[in-house]
């Protein structure tokens, strides 16, 4: 009788309990889990698209600020080749009547020689210059010979389920 007053008068936990709060932490615990980790794929397609987007718009910004000084412009085959009027340093300005350099612009890969790639390149005589990197698609079409209008679609580099969206613009050639 002793014995059985003094256990019903103790606090504490029963294993019955114990493993009940087990289960129900165990529990609390998978969902939180799951749900991090579909936040986590969420946030990595999203972020893909975002960075292909990056990608096509910088590229697009670059090209743009290099043609719009053009003279004329002619698409040949995958490649768009610009004429620029001549550039007096010394005057700061470009001289309409005279012939300056020609710009060809094309994707290719690392160096710029290669058929295909995702790099933008541009080249004047024998100097080629990076523009971007991460360049899908490119294309041009060149009406009159002095609008250019551009379709770039950037690459998506983080592996993401998001397709990049085709970006596109129209550059009138200033020195046409």
């Amino acid at each position: 009788m002793e014995t059985e007053r003094r256990l019903t008068g103790r606090r504490g936990v029963t294993i019955i309990e114990a493993v009940i709060a087990a289960g129900l932490l165990s529990l609390v615990l998978v969902v939180t889990l799951s749900l991090l980790a579909n936040m986590l794929g969420l946030w990595s397609k999203g972020a893909s698209g975002t960075s292909a987007n990056s990608h096509a718009s910088l590229a697009m910004r670059k090209l743009v600020l290099d043609i719009e000084e053009g003279k004329s412009a002619q698409v040949n085959g995958s490649q768009l080749v610009v004429s620029f009027p001549y550039y007096d340093a010394s005057a700061g300005m470009y001289m309409k009547a005279l012939p300056g350099d020609t710009a060809t612009y094309y994707l290719s890969g690392e160096t710029g020689d290669e058929p295909t790639g995702d790099y933008l390149w541009k080249v004047v005589g024998s100097t080629k210059t990076r523009l971007a990197k991460n360049v899908e698609s490119l294309s041009f079409v060149v009406t009159n010979a002095r609008l250019v209008r551009i379709n770039l679609t950037g690459r998506d580099v983080e592996g993401g389920a998001i397709s990049p969206n085709l970006v596109q613009q129209s550059v009138k050639l200033r020195n046409s």
